[in-house]
């Protein structure tokens, strides 16, 4: 009970804080962003045992930082091809200058971290700059709606694992009720502003639910091959900052490969 206590207060504080600057929008939203993404990696490559102010750590950080706002480098919405092959390069000679105590599978690592996050997160703050605050705050409610769901129909009514290799409380009727009340929220959130068709809501409502609950699955994935619970614990009861967004930085980069922004 004081656990479920610390979680639903962390839960409050941090939602309101996030919706607050949210709708601040702006250089306050990118600098959230920002600092997110970096704490974030923080926490990814900490898991793997990397420490982030050595020099291949500090490497991935900036090409992490360039996924982020590649506009800020050169005109261009994402990252130009020999920029990534230059960091690619860059990180495989610290190999060879450590005399291999940095190893092949690090860099590959670090590759995959700035990747993971720097689009997540670039799409996350691209989103709220382009399609504006009510989208943003839909999808932002949505992605919670389907955490909530899947949590109270799990309690309630689950029975069929849903992977249990992977992460072993999820049910698919906990499922099922997360994609149900993400539909029910977006369709909402189409009454309300009048922008979107009942259809639209309803297939963006589905693919952010289901994309949504795959990045939880897969951040699940990371953390049970490195034998690692919770990504951090700078949200008690929540774990870290990745715990809290792995579903978020999945849904808004799907949403934009779909075109359905």
């Amino acid at each position: 009970m004081e656990r479920l206590k610390t979680r639903v207060i962390t839960g409050i504080l941090w939602g309101a804080g996030f919706l607050l600057v949210v709708y601040l929008g702006g250089i306050w939203y990118t600098a959230l962003v920002f600092f997110l993404a970096t704490l974030a990696y923080y926490e990814l490559i900490r898991m793997n045992h990397i420490r982030l102010m050595d020099w291949h750590g500090l490497t991935g950080l900036v090409f992490l930082w360039l996924l982020l706002f590649p506009n800020l480098v050169w005109e261009g919405n994402m990252l130009r091809g020999d920029a990534v092959f230059l960091f690619v390069l860059l990180l495989l000679f610290i190999t060879v200058a450590s005399k291999n105590r940095v190893e092949y599978q690090h860099i590959a690592y670090l590759l995959f971290s700035s990747f993971y996050l720097g689009f997540g997160f670039h799409f996350m703050n691209e989103t709220r700059i382009v399609n504006g605050l009510a989208i943003t705050l839909a999808i932002v409610f949505s992605t919670w709606a389907t955490d909530t769901g899947a949590y109270f129909v799990g309690k309630a009514r689950g029975k069929t694992k849903l992977w249990p290799a992977i992460s072993p409380n999820k049910t698919i009727e906990g499922s099922l009720g997360g994609v149900f009340l993400a539909v029910v929220t977006m369709i909402l959130f189409s009454f309300i502003t009048d922008s979107l068709t009942i259809s639209q809501a309803l297939l963006i409502g589905l693919v952010i639910s289901v994309s949504g609950q795959i990045g939880d699955l897969m951040e699940s994935a990371i953390k049970r091959t490195l034998n690692v619970k919770d990504s951090g614990s700078i949200l008690p009861g929540h774990g870290g900052v990745l715990d809290r967004l792995d579903s978020l930085i999945v849904v808004f980069p799907v949403l934009h490969l779909l075109q359905l922004l």
